[in-house]
């Protein structure tokens, strides 16, 4: 890409150092060398979701004399002055798709989302074969991801039939991909299937929000530096479980969009933990050191994350979440 641009007359600067999971202080340093350089026209985030998510908010900062972490929160950037041009290598995050940036508040141990819709790319180039290279941990963690963003979006209490519609055929495609991707990483008919999934995914989302499973993940990923992927599809089962009493005809027309038989509604979270620990994030997530008596601070932080929880289609109490997190890390 830097010898086309190069070629096309285009000064390019390239940053490469952001960490997975990033923190604010990331951003920071991405903000403080393109301020340092000639003048930037555009920000291109060339990468999976933490890259992306970097660049769509050092995109924002640029220009606001404010450090990324004054951007936490929801409609706090305002209107975006740098261009903004997205392209994932991998297909799971759906991040070029949205207005929502997650980075790591480090003072807390915290993932914390930053959503704003200036946050949405002027720009997106999703090319199955970027993710080529992918390595196999994170074609199944970021695979898994894909479908926890397209399952929520349709039983958000927040979601419209656009966002259902996507939702359903985002699961098709990564429904009959994400197992044969996993065995056969050179299945390119199935890397073009897992690119468009993930993609529909994150527009489903977008147009709906996540819910439970994201708001559970976002503190118990940001204490234990779980990757996101591991830690949405290690409690994604255990989550939709809590939500079976509200939402069998949804289960339904998911495990319909999946291939899946779905004849009660607890059947779709055993459906979907056979998945996740036939791709190997079950396992990734229950090989976490994370102690019992940790659980209820946790579910105290992540009840408070009200634009995930207040979506979701049961009410998850602190009570509750300290259950799903037991279930999931297998230590009940």
């Amino acid at each position: 890409m830097r010898a086309t641009l190069h070629a096309a007359g285009v000064e390019v600067q390239v940053f490469a150092d952001v960490t997975p999971e990033p923190p604010f202080e990331c951003v920071d340093t991405v903000v403080r060398a393109i301020t340092g350089s000639p003048e930037c026209d555009c920000v291109i985030g060339l990468g999976g979701g933490s890259v992306m998510d970097a660049a769509k908010v050092a995109a924002a900062a640029l220009g606001l004399d404010k450090a990324a972490r004054e951007l936490a929160g929801i409609g706090r950037v305002g209107t975006r002055r740098t261009g903004l041009l997205l392209a994932p290598t991998t297909a799971g995050t759906g991040s070029e798709a949205t207005f929502v940036a997650v980075l790591t508040d480090t003072t807390q141990d915290l993932k914390v989302g930053v959503v704003d819709p200036s946050l949405l790319a002027d720009l997106v180039v999703v090319d199955p074969a970027l993710t080529d290279s992918q390595p196999a941990a994170v074609t199944a963690a970021a695979g898994i991801d894909a479908v926890v963003h397209a399952v929520e979006a349709f039983i958000a209490r927040v979601a419209t039939p656009l966002a259902q519609g996507l939702a359903l055929e985002a699961l098709r495609y990564l429904g009959r991909s994400l197992r044969a991707v996993c065995r056969t990483p050179d299945d390119t008919r199935a890397r073009d299937d897992m690119a468009l999934g993930s993609h529909l995914a994150g527009l489903a989302f977008a147009n709906s929000s996540c819910c439970g499973v994201h708001a559970l993940a976002l503190p118990l990923g940001g204490r234990f530096h779980i990757p996101h992927g591991v830690a949405t599809g290690g409690l994604t089962a255990a989550v939709m479980r809590h939500n079976s009493l509200v939402c069998s005809e949804a289960f339904a027309e998911l495990g319909a969009a999946l291939g899946w038989n779905i004849r009660e509604p607890e059947d779709f979270s055993s459906k979907f933990d056979a998945l996740a620990s036939e791709v190997g994030v079950c396992a990734a997530l229950r090989g976490v050191r994370v102690p019992a008596s940790g659980l209820p601070e946790l579910a105290r932080m992540a009840v408070g994350i009200r634009r995930l929880m207040d979506p979701n289609p049961r009410v998850i109490s602190e009570a509750d979440a300290v259950r799903i997190y037991s279930a999931a890390l297998n230590l009940s």
